[in-house]
């Protein structure tokens, strides 16, 4: 009988002890906006700008270089990355470039981000790409 409360008690204490790694199972989120701005194949003409609904936006824990999610911006260009551990991260979106007929040229926008609290919320500025 002791033995067994000796092997839960090392168990719970090894259990909690360990360091989490960045990554789902907290507290925290991550928001913004994707921003696009389209431009001709120059880049020297402004067609349109406006938040975008639909874009995938990536996460990678850490300082790894594998995609940890992916999210799909709503209609008003707003994501959220939900129940993320303290940590470092890195949050993108790329641009499709249209006047080529494939993704050759592809207009990455790529934050840095460290969260610090358990609970904390990180707001970060409009990802902005730039389109042709």
């Amino acid at each position: 009988m002791k033995f067994t409360s000796i092997v839960t008690a090392l168990f719970c204490i090894t259990c909690l002890s360990c360091k989490k790694d960045p990554g789902e199972g907290g507290f925290a989120s991550i928001e913004g906006k994707v921003y696009v701005k389209n431009y001709d194949p120059y880049f020297s003409i402004l067609f349109s700008e406006h938040y975008l609904p639909g874009e995938t936006v990536y996460i990678i824990y850490g300082e790894g270089t594998e995609i940890g999610n992916t999210v799909k911006t709503s209609y008003d260009g707003s994501f959220k990355f939900n129940y993320l551990r303290k940590g470092k991260y890195k949050v993108f979106v790329i641009g499709e470039d249209s006047a080529a007929a494939t993704r050759t040229n592809p207009k990455t926008e790529l934050v840095e981000v460290t969260i610090t609290e358990k609970k904390q919320k990180k707001k970060l500025d409009d990802l902005v790409i730039l389109n042709q």
